[in-house]
């Protein structure tokens, strides 16, 4: 579908000009720091709810593979493979790379091309692993509208557990072990390890009293994030992606069927 491309590109554009301008040449004060790790947040949100559009177009063609799977027509294999390929390069990530290229640098972030790749492949990590999770929604329930509310369900949990809103070690211990589900954590540590691991120093003034300290100890401070667990987190979000693809293969395999 050419014009949801078209869409999912302005959109993309129009979005990383917004947050680049709302974040521009953000300051390595405490407050600007804060807000470096609130530019990073806003972009994982973003494309947690643009992959929302994956789910749709699962439930929008759905009805038409029942039957010609039903009809012999091809392997639910195939048509599983040609849905994610001409999702997620196209849709998923041409955008996430538009969005995030635009705000990388609009904001001021790490100058280093190696700190830019490694931000642009968390960002397309997350965004395949939201994508395979509602492509998975989508096939597991047969009411589209309750795939829909759970998918915004699950990314509000993914933002209240990703370290950004509250602390994650002043979580009660009763919820705290929910972060380890959620994917927006793993990407959202991942861009700060990434960011500060650049010997980013915050410069700023408390009362009249001159502060020059690591961003590292900030980060930690206030978000509870590990300055060592990048490759860590690169390892879980393949993870998520991984049991995500199983699943999503196996409920092609035994779910979609025509049911007379």
């Amino acid at each position: 579908d050419k014009s949801l491309f078209v869409a999912h590109f302005a959109v993309a554009a129009v979005l990383g000009v917004f947050c680049g301008g709302l974040y521009y040449n953000t300051g390595v004060t405490i407050a600007g720091f804060q807000s470096r790790v609130g530019c990073l947040f806003f972009l994982g949100s973003l494309l947690s709810f643009m992959a929302l559009s994956a789910l749709y177009n699962i439930v929008e063609v759905k009805p038409l593979f029942l039957r010609e799977r039903a009809g012999g027509y091809y392997r639910p294999s195939a048509w599983l493979l040609a849905r994610v390929i001409f999702d997620v390069i196209p849709l998923r990530f041409i955008p996430t790379i538009t969005v995030a290229s635009i705000t990388y640098w609009m904001a001021g972030l790490s100058p280093d091309a190696a700190r830019f790749f490694k931000f642009l492949f968390i960002l397309v990590l997350f965004a395949l692993a939201m994508t395979v999770f509602n492509f998975l929604l989508a096939c597991v329930f047969r009411n589209g509208g309750i795939a829909i509310l759970l998918s915004a369900l699950f990314n509000l949990f993914t933002m209240t557990f990703a370290g950004f809103f509250v602390h994650l070690d002043t979580i009660p211990p009763v919820l705290r072990w929910l972060q380890w589900l959620c994917p927006l954590k793993y990407a959202l540590e991942a861009l700060s390890v990434n960011e500060v691991g650049s010997g980013l120093m915050i410069q700023d003034s408390l009362q009249g009293v001159p502060v020059n300290i690591s961003a590292q100890l900030i980060m930690t401070l206030l978000f509870g994030f590990g300055s060592n667990n990048y490759y860590r987190d690169v390892l879980v979000l393949f993870a998520f992606i991984a049991g995500f693809a199983v699943a999503l293969i196996g409920s092609v395999g035994f779910l979609l069927r025509e049911r007379r």
